[in-house]
């Protein structure tokens, strides 16, 4: 009988299943996950080659019903949300009233609702957020109805999910950030496009009770394979793809990002609009993302400071073995002054790093 998880971990549903298939399960930005099914590279091959099944339910889930849910949300966000309509998604971020950001979310337009995805964690202080502007608005927030997110992720991904559905798929399989529901092995689920993870992706949203069937059937599919966490940070490191609290957090800018579809310049007004608006029109920012590669076998700490000619640089963000350059790699926000590729960094600690262009693996 599988041990309780601690109960200071957030747990997936599937975690038994998970461990039946032989997964390493352990901590991941403050999650419970299955890290691996085999070795990494092999996993890494699976997304870069056919069809992984990864298991997203460490994202934050938060959502906006209400009337004015449209109005309201345009306001405190980067990305055009109105006139989506039921079946629209968009990218985004949520900035504070001086321009940082506070989270990236991915947003599913739905009837009666917006639900929004959120970087691991921050559910609650988004929530928080967005409950300071709440004044007059009919809008109710609350916390994701607990549907399961399981993502096949490769070039392989589309035709798997054509061959797996009870019958032939709308649009959101062509769709950025559309999605649309579906029947798949006689359950009703949410098919949603998930651009930005690294390769091409489809999210299939299944209620709790039958996540396990659904990942089954998924996993029944000649090209499916299981894969965990690790390899898919790996690729989304390889494509340049930051991640909000390992690589940016809410003292950076949008643009420091690089996630420039996030940003939307013709919406009007929102908070912190004014910031990022003279950043795009006036000037530049003073910090700007690359990829590292590091000296030796294993990569630093995240956190590690960056330095030139002994002057801090900015900080080492998310890292990963990459087997594709055979070696350790990762992405950090560096000064403009030391951001120039082929630039040499030093670690606090020891090692160097070479500054590279993103993305690390076209």
């Amino acid at each position: 009988m599988p041990s309780p998880e601690p109960a200071a971990f957030r747990a997936s549903p599937l975690l038994d299943l998970q461990r039946e298939l032989g997964a390493e399960v352990g901590e991941r930005m403050g999650v419970r996950v299955a890290v691996c099914f085999r070795a990494v590279p092999e996993e890494v091959e699976v997304l870069r080659g056919g069809c992984g099944l990864v298991d997203r339910s460490w994202i934050d889930v938060l959502e906006l019903a209400g009337p004015d849910r449209e109005r309201f949300l345009n306001g405190l966000g980067t990305c055009e949300v109105r006139g989506l309509g039921d079946g629209g998604g968009a990218y985004g971020f949520v900035t504070a009233r001086k321009g940082g950001v506070l989270a990236d979310f991915a947003l599913l337009s739905l009837a009666d609702r917006f639900r929004l995805e959120l970087p691991p964690g921050r559910g609650e202080a988004v929530a928080a957020h967005l409950q300071t502007y709440l004044l007059a608005d009919r809008v109710e927030l609350r916390p994701g109805p607990g549907t399961v997110p399981l993502t096949l992720a490769g070039p392989g991904a589309k035709a798997a999910l054509r061959g797996l559905l009870d019958e032939p798929p709308g649009a959101a399989l062509d769709a950025r950030w559309g999605h649309a529901e579906a029947r798949l092995a006689g359950r009703t689920v949410r098919l949603a496009h998930r651009p930005l993870l690294g390769v091409e992706a489809w999210t299939v949203w299944t209620e709790p009770d039958d996540a396990r069937e659904v990942a089954e059937a998924l996993l029944a599919a000649e090209a499916v394979r299981p894969v965990g966490f690790d390899a898919l940070d790996t690729v989304r490191i390889e494509a340049g793809v930051p991640w909000w609290g390992r690589d940016y957090d809410d003292s950076s800018l949008p643009q420091e990002t690089g996630l420039e579809e996030a940003l939307n310049f013709t919406k009007g007004c929102y908070l912190g609009q004014e910031v990022v608006a003279r950043i795009h029109y006036r000037g530049g920012v003073n910090r700007v993302l690359r990829g590292l590669q590091f000296d030796g076998d294993e990569p630093p700490a995240e956190g590690t400071e960056l330095l030139l000619e002994g002057r801090p640089e900015g900080r080492v963000g998310s890292v990963a073995v990459s087997p594709a350059l055979e070696g350790p790699v990762g992405l950090a926000l560096l000064h403009k002054r030391a951001a120039e590729p082929g630039t040499r960094l030093e670690l606090d600690g020891g090692g160097e790093a070479e500054v590279a262009e993103l993305p690390l693996v076209g």
